[in-house]
């Protein structure tokens, strides 16, 4: 335990969580050799924002977010409630869909912990991290360092890490993807192996190696929990609730996230400009509050360092300069799906894998 608590207690570097590697200020491409090949970090352009306008954006607050996690942290228990007393009524299936939905947007406060952006304060941020890893079912740390590198390669083929549907994408490609079984096997099956010991070696290429340990500690620590948590539901009588409020929404949700990644980055190029390889999809208040303003994520990916709260006024100043769908994600995903559909069937031989988150 004290082990633990000295490793949290080194956990957030700014430098390491920032991948411009200057907190968000250098704006510039550079290069690396890789393998002999010449791979493109993903880099701004320069003139978006000005300074002084960046460090206005670039403010914390912990009340913000606070009302962002609590009103969604009491929604989820407002329905997991309201679906365990109205089963097994026909009323309990459309509630649990609505619950499966909610709880699937857990990750949006995952993803805003992950990055260290989402509360000024340290210890709440990584409370809050671990507390909703623990309920989405995703590692933490072994999260934040692979979605580090999506940010520092976004859309580099053969370099970033959730590099979703990636060319040549087809149709079936697509529902496998957003179907999510693999997912949830990549997902468990890495929990279980780095809970053994056994750190998969695609880690090492995000995971600095001094903190490849923590693959194993966050594993174990998850496992632990979810083991007393079904012993003592399962020993007081109450152990179905746990499939009924949790798993099986939980199961139920992930496509609706699957889906919202696809409309993040499919479709735009393949390549480290992010005006171009990033997609903002406008959509109503109550889908911007409950993906924490994800889908201001053209906004993200240009300033990884900005509170999800202030990319809605980064917004007005780049609209004109990045990928915008306009009208919502279901029209965003027929145009996806028309586009995936009326493509010219190439040669492909590979395997309709997908990454991990």
């Amino acid at each position: 335990m004290t082990e633990f608590r000295n490793t949290i207690g080194l956990l957030i570097n700014e430098e390491e969580l920032d991948p411009d590697h200057n907190n968000g200020h250098r704006s510039t491409e550079r290069t690396e050799e890789l393998g002999g090949t010449q791979k493109v970090e993903s880099r701004r352009p320069v003139g978006l924002l000005t300074e002084q306008q960046l460090k206005k954006f670039s403010q914390r607050s912990d009340i913000i977010p606070l009302v962002y996690c609590l009103g969604h942290y009491t929604l989820i228990g407002l329905l997991g409630w309201f679906t365990w007393i109205t089963f097994p009524q026909l009323l309990c299936v459309v509630v649990l869909l609505i619950h499966a939905f909610v709880l699937g947007f857990l990750f949006s406060p995952l993803h805003e912990c992950a990055h260290g952006t989402a509360f000024r304060s340290r210890w709440i941020n990584e409370t809050v991290l671990w507390l909703t890893s623990l309920v989405y079912i995703v590692p933490p740390y072994f999260f934040r360092y692979f979605h580090l590198g999506h940010h520092r390669y976004t859309q580099v083929p053969g370099k970033d890490p959730s590099l979703v549907l990636p060319e040549p994408a087809t149709f079936l490609q697509y529902l496998w993807y957003c179907a999510a079984l693999w997912f949830w096997w990549r997902n468990i099956s890495w929990i279980i192996r780095h809970a053994a010991g056994i750190v998969d070696p695609a880690s090492s290429t995000y995971v600095p190696k001094a903190r490849l340990h923590l693959m194993k500690l966050e594993a174990r620590i998850m496992l632990g929990i979810y083991c007393l948590v079904a012993l003592l539901l399962f020993l007081s009588g109450y152990g179905w609730t746990l499939l009924l409020c949790w798993l099986l929404p939980r199961f139920l949700g992930e496509p609706i996230q699957r889906i919202l990644r696809v409309a993040e980055h499919v479709g735009c190029e393949e390549s480290p400009d992010l005006l171009k390889n990033t997609r903002t999809t406008l959509s109503n208040q109550i889908v911007h509050f409950i993906s924490w303003q994800m889908p201001f994520h053209s906004e993200h990916h240009l300033y990884p360092n900005v509170p999800f709260y202030h990319l809605g006024k980064i917004h007005k100043h780049v609209a004109n300069r990045v990928i915008v769908e306009p009208e919502g994600y279901v029209a965003g995903q027929r145009k996806i799906i028309q586009w995936l559909r009326n493509r010219p069937i190439m040669n492909y031989s590979g395997s309709p894998r997908t990454p991990i988150l």
